[in-house]
């Protein structure tokens, strides 16, 4: 099956089975395989070391969460 013919026919699934198709994709790749510039990986070290002096000025998941969910209503 070509990637023509793959994408083709994953339109045609509905939305919740694309979405399993991504999650199982996702799923299949190792670490190793996924490509990051160096311009990302410069970005994760510096909010690391960001982090690291200030444990204490991050938000939880379920703050960020409320504020968007706030901003797009």
């Amino acid at each position: 099956m070509t990637k023509t013919s793959l994408i083709e026919h994953a339109r045609q699934l509905s939305a919740t089975d694309r979405l399993e198709l991504i999650e199982a994709i996702w799923e299949s790749l190792q670490p190793n395989e996924l490509p990051v510039s160096d311009q990302e990986k410069a970005l994760i070290d510096d909010r690391l070391a960001d982090l690291e002096r200030n444990p204490t000025d991050q938000s939880p998941w379920s703050d960020i969460k409320a504020r968007l969910e706030r901003r797009n209503r």
